[in-house]
């Protein structure tokens, strides 16, 4: 009776504190799951409390009867000990390890981690996967593992696991710049590259370890329940999103000011890459792998790169408001002498497709100022999402913090009517989406977004060179390589005071900047910038 005296209660405040909220893959959930979980850990302490009266009343009653001090007594009190801890226990399941040269191959994987971790030169893009040193995950990877099937869909899947690792272990080994297991750098590759490819055969012919990998492949989400608990966040939040709500008027009214009407506190300089070559074909042609990921080939994806990037206009006071290139002098910095664009491919997933994603990110020496923001580097990333047929459906953008997220839809999105309206942030639309080419206005120090407008003029630019995001996971020293972020994915030195404030909504560091992947853009709720889902958890589609 107890227990359903417990379950009852908790069903009534979970119900009573909970919204409902799109889940990743479009379905309802009761959210504000940090409530949930809250509740439940209060249930497990007072069921534990429970359970340790219950058993000291037994000891003290043993002891008074005497019972206590026969052998057989002790012993069933230590059976009664190991009962009742087991109980609270987790059950581990044992990993089953491959035998024979394969056991010496995911040894080796084992190893080098571990000469990675003690050198401190961790990649904390894509996640490790537990049992599988081999694979890594990301969020849109780990979207497939409940829907992938068949043996095709299970080896193209399996694959991607391992490209991520691939790419991510690569980096890491000429950050850390010195042999393991005897061997050099491009002898240690190879040798992983051959392991990794066994170990992988070898997986799909195990059912019970692909079931293994299913549950194994998950991102944990970047927000800190324990501090959400610990800063009741069910009441500080709601702080936060007034401020929010107050916030995004503010940026409202910025945007319903006529483009000339806009202050210029320094004189406006223009930032573009180099035009496309040659157009675009109409559409443009995708091969699809067998989950449906668009397969476009190396000189499409440059073609869409380099037709879709927007026009960077920065109101330019000082050296901080110029576009740079990050470096790795003794610490992270921006060179601003160099202005580049990095490109970083990501995907979205609407219904049964997956579409392309283009992200431009640039950077900033800082955002100066004597606020609670200011602080040292800053940037933004600036998203084309791209409909089935090629063109775009949504653009949207974030600092390099995860801060600020703005939404420019075009007309065949619209967001959805069964959004939560208290237990989240609300989406921030200041403007539809104009025609492209676009202009991007930022404006200066806190180099917000101040409108986005068509421009089909060829005013005067300066050059911006594009590169690969992935190379800021591995910068060149005077000594060798270094990722330029640190532990979470966080950029050290890039902290602000408003960490000190904000950190009851769960968020490591508010205001740094950090890498792809651990960009958390909602305080209130929990929302991630790479879900594929988020498109389709916001919008809805209607093809025009």
């Amino acid at each position: 009776m107890a227990d359903n005296g417990h379950h009852v209660k908790r069903r009534f405040l979970a119900n009573m504190l909970t919204c409902p909220q799109k889940t990743m893959n479009g379905g309802k959930q009761p959210v504000s799951a940090e409530i949930d979980k809250l509740l439940a850990v209060m249930l497990m302490f007072t069921m534990l409390q429970q359970m340790l009266n219950s058993f000291s009343n037994t000891v003290k009653s043993l002891i008074t009867t005497g019972i206590y001090n026969t052998g057989l007594s002790r012993f069933f009190l230590l059976a009664l000990l190991a009962l009742a801890l087991t109980s609270c226990a987790q059950h581990h399941r044992l990993q089953v390890q491959p035998s024979g040269p394969l056991s010496d191959c995911q040894s080796l994987f084992v190893q080098v981690d571990e000469e990675v971790k003690r050198a401190n030169v961790q990649d904390y893009g894509p996640m490790r996967i537990s049992g599988f040193p081999y694979l890594r995950v990301d969020r849109f990877s780990a979207s497939f593992r409940e829907s992938a099937s068949g043996s095709t869909q299970m080896q193209t899947w399996t694959k991607r696991l391992a490209e991520l690792d691939a790419e991510a272990r690569g980096l890491e080994l000429r950050n850390l710049g010195q042999p393991v297991a005897g061997l050099d750098r491009q002898q240690l590759e190879s040798r992983l590259d051959s392991c990794r490819a066994q170990l992988v055969d070898n997986l799909m012919q195990e059912p019970a370890q692909l079931d293994r990998l299913r549950q194994e492949a998950v991102v944990p989400d970047d927000y800190v329940t324990g501090w959400r608990a610990a800063g009741l966040y069910p009441l500080t939040s709601l702080v936060v999103l007034a401020r929010i709500h107050t916030a995004q008027e503010e940026m409202q009214q910025i945007f319903a000011q006529p483009l000339d009407s806009l202050p210029i506190r320094g004189r406006i300089i223009r930032w573009r890459e180099p035009p496309a070559a040659h157009p675009l074909p109409a559409p443009p042609s995708f091969h699809h792998d067998a989950l449906g990921i668009p397969q476009p080939s190396a000189q499409l994806l440059r073609q869409l790169f380099r037709s879709h990037a927007p026009i960077w206009e920065v109101d330019v006071v000082d050296d901080n408001d110029l576009i740079g290139t990050p470096v790795w002098r003794q610490g992270p910095a921006v060179d601003t002498g160099r202005a580049t664009e990095y490109h970083q491919l990501s995907y979205a997933r609407l219904g049964d497709r997956v579409l392309l994603q283009l992200n431009y990110i640039i950077w900033f020496k800082a955002r100066p100022g004597n606020d609670i923001y200011a602080g040292q580097l800053d940037g933004l990333i600036w998203r084309v999402t791209l409909g089935p047929d090629g063109a775009p459906v949504l653009y949207d953008s974030i600092h390099n913090c995860g801060c600020y997220l703005n939404f420019f839809p075009t007309a065949s999105l619209h967001p959805r009517q069964d959004l939560p309206r208290f237990c989240s942030e609300p989406l921030m639309i200041p403007q539809q989406a104009p025609l492209e080419p676009l202009v991007v206005r930022l404006d200066h120090g806190r180099h917000f977004i101040e409108r986005v407008y068509t421009d089909t003029s060829h005013r005067a630019s300066r050059p911006l060179a594009t590169v690969a995001y992935d190379q800021l996971r591995s910068l060149p020293t005077a000594t060798g390589y270094h990722n330029l972020f640190g532990r979470a994915g966080l950029i050290p030195g890039s902290e602000r005071p408003e960490r000190f404030i904000l950190w009851p909504m769960g968020i490591r560091s508010p205001g740094a900047m950090r890498q792809w992947g651990h960009h958390a853009i909602a305080f209130v709720g929990r929302r991630h910038f790479d879900d594929p889902w988020l498109l389709q958890s916001l919008f809805e589609w209607e093809p025009q």
